[in-house]
C-alpha cells in the first residue's frame, strides 16, 4: 500500500537572474500516515515547529476518532520528526461528516489562531468552515462554526472538472479583511473575502469557554 507523505522544501535564489530554485529538504510526515492537508505555523509555538496534518488512515480501532480528523503535532526541526500528536477537531456536522482537513495555515490573532478549514459531507460536496485554537496550546479548540462560511453555490463551484467543491487554500490579511483564497471544483482559482474582526466576533459567540 502506498501512502501520501508530505515533504518540505526551501525558495533559494530570488531575485537572481535565473529566478528562484526549490531545494528538497525532506518528508516531514510519519512513515505510517497517509497524510495530507499538512500545513505548519507561521511561528514556533512554546520555542518548537508545529504543524496540522490529516492522516487519513489514523481512524478506527485504537486511534480516538472513526473518520479522518485534523491532528495537531511538534516537529524536532525542519525538516524533522513529527511527535506528540493529539487530535484537535473530528467531523461533527453533516457538511463535514465524511472528512475534515485544514485549508491554509493558522493565522495568529490577538484572540487564537484562526484556522480555515475544509469540510466533506457524504455526497462528497466540499465547504469551509473556521475554527479558533488556543494560542500555547493549539490542540484545544475555543470556538468553532456549526456551519459552513463557504459552500459551492456559483456555477463555477458548482461545475468543473470535480463538482460541489470549494477548498480553501491560502490565507491573507489585508487591512482590516481577511482574503481566503480558494479552488472551486477543481477547475479555477478564486478568492472570497470578510472584514476579519467580523469573523473572529462571530467564533467568540460561538466560544464555551
Amino acid at each position: 500500500m502506498s501512502f501520501a507523505r508530505t515533504a518540505l522544501a526551501k525558495v533559494e535564489g530570488l531575485g537572481e537572474p535565473d529566478g528562484p530554485r526549490f531545494r528538497r529538504l525532506g518528508v516531514i510526515t510519519p512513515y505510517h500516515a497517509n497524510d495530507k492537508d499538512v500545513v505548519l505555523f507561521p511561528e514556533k509555538i512554546q520555542g518548537k515547529y508545529a504543524a496540522i496534518h490529516r492522516p487519513s488512515n489514523w481512524v478506527g480501532p485504537g486511534y480516538p476518532v472513526e473518520r479522518p480528523s485534523i491532528w495537531f503535532a511538534w516537529l524536532d526541526g525542519l525538516p524533522g520528526r513529527m511527535h506528540g500528536h493529539q487530535v484537535i477537531m473530528q467531523p461533527e456536522q453533516p457538511w463535514e461528516a465524511k472528512k475534515i482537513g485544514a485549508g491554509p495555515p493558522p493565522i495568529k490573532t490577538k484572540v487564537g489562531w484562526l484556522l480555515i478549514y475544509h469540510g466533506v459531507d457524504w455526497d462528497h460536496t466540499y465547504r469551509a468552515g473556521a475554527a479558533l485554537l488556543d494560542l500555547e496550546e493549539p490542540w484545544r479548540v475555543i470556538a468553532r462554526t456549526e456551519e459552513p462560511i463557504l459552500e459551492p453555490e456559483e456555477p463555477y463551484e458548482v461545475e468543473g472538472d470535480v463538482p460541489n467543491v470549494v477548498f480553501p487554500e491560502g490565507a491573507v490579511v489585508v487591512g482590516d479583511e481577511l482574503l481566503v483564497f480558494y479552488g472551486a471544483a477543481d477547475k479555477v482559482c478564486c478568492v472570497a473575502r470578510v472584514v476579519l474582526r467580523e469573523l473572529l466576533d462571530y467564533l467568540l459567540e460561538l466560544s464555551t469557554f
